[in-house]
């Protein structure tokens, strides 16, 4: 039977020990840890000598794309094994997932299958016949205290240290994505110099004065449905090139705040008592004011908001600039 696991880091140990499964399939929005996975397991089933033999890349969505099953039923060359590996595992056609499920009811013993992509639908045929043949590995973004441990690591391995509120500064500007926070964590070690604390101030001075005044100044516009001001934030940002997505996870991150706020003074909270991560006390008073003046269902309504401006980001639906000044004009008229 195979198991439903959540990382990939214990997955390269076993085949190094043979215990090799039929197929693997990595999925989940952390590219970075999804990748750092993939590569491991791919160094664990093949040599680097082996990769150019052995090695087949797939992507469902490209024309000419060989066949899978023709790829996996082909014999390893000057080897014990070959690997297939499909990228996109979301973007397999009906036709191609019909011909995986054939295939996992036969697999090839010289063979082994290896799928990774954004998501996998866990209700289908298909990742159920994955899980009984093989392994499946979860990467969704890091909890919170999980994301500063990352980090504080990474800092560790760069020869620096980072200070509680340098995290939080940084995880505010750059957002949950773990590549993003690695690479800026690389960039604030060679701008400090080994041995050094990073503070706040040295997350400013990297990230860019400017650029730190404008997403705060577009949260807290946001918030306060100040829609002049929110515009002006946001036309600042998109012309220093900051990455829509990012934006858009900034205003998720306030509007869950504004959640937060407002559960904590329908308990009966003191203001003087509300704590909000390591915000300070001033911002928080802010916001159990700027929750109060809004209703759940303005809440919810603004989080799906979000939710459709994210997806139409992502599939292209509509241009990135368009769909951010959208939804800054929806969630500062709800």
């Amino acid at each position: 039977m195979g198991r439903l696991v959540k990382t990939g880091h214990s997955v390269a140990e076993q085949v190094r020990r043979g215990e090799i499964a039929l197929v693997y399939c990595l999925y989940g929005e952390d590219e970075y840890r999804r990748e750092q996975a993939l590569n491991q397991l791919l160094d664990a089933l093949l040599t680097e000598g082996e990769r150019d033999l052995n090695l087949d890349q797939i992507r469902p969505g490209e024309a000419e794309t060989q066949s899978i099953l023709g790829s996996a039923r082909t014999l390893p060359f000057l080897g014990s094994r070959r690997v297939v590996l499909v990228r996109g595992v979301e973007d397999l056609s009906r036709a191609q997932q019909e011909e995986l499920l054939a295939y996992l009811n036969d697999p090839s013993p010289t063979s082994c299958l290896v799928l990774a992509g954004r998501s996998l639908d866990l209700r289908t045929r298909l990742a159920a016949a994955i899980q009984k043949k093989g392994m499946v590995l979860h990467f969704d973004h890091m909890k919170a205290d999980s994301l500063r441990e990352a980090l504080v690591a990474a800092a560790k391995e760069r020869g620096v240290r980072l200070q509680p509120d340098a995290i939080s500064l940084l995880i505010d500007l750059v957002g949950d994505d773990l590549r993003q926070l690695i690479y800026a964590v690389e960039k604030l070690a060679l701008f400090v110099g080994e041995g050094v604390e990073i503070r706040p101030h040295d997350v400013e001075a990297m990230v860019g004065e400017t650029r730190v005044r404008s997403i705060f100044q577009l949260t807290d516009t946001v918030s306060g449905r100040d829609l002049d001001g929110a515009l002006r934030s946001l036309t600042s940002l998109l012309e220093t090139g900051e990455e829509p997505l990012k934006i858009l996870g900034m205003l998720a991150r306030q509007i869950r705040l504004l959640f937060q706020a407002k559960a904590l003074r329908e308990q009966g909270t003191p203001v003087s008592r509300m704590t909000l991560g390591r915000l300070s006390p001033r911002v928080v008073a802010t916001l159990a004011e700027q929750g109060a003046s809004r209703s759940w269902r303005q809440l919810t309504d603004a989080l799906q908001s979000i939710s459709r401006a994210d997806m139409a980001i992502k599939t292209g639906r509509a241009e990135a600039p368009m769909v951010l000044s959208g939804l800054v004009w929806s969630l500062c008229r709800t």
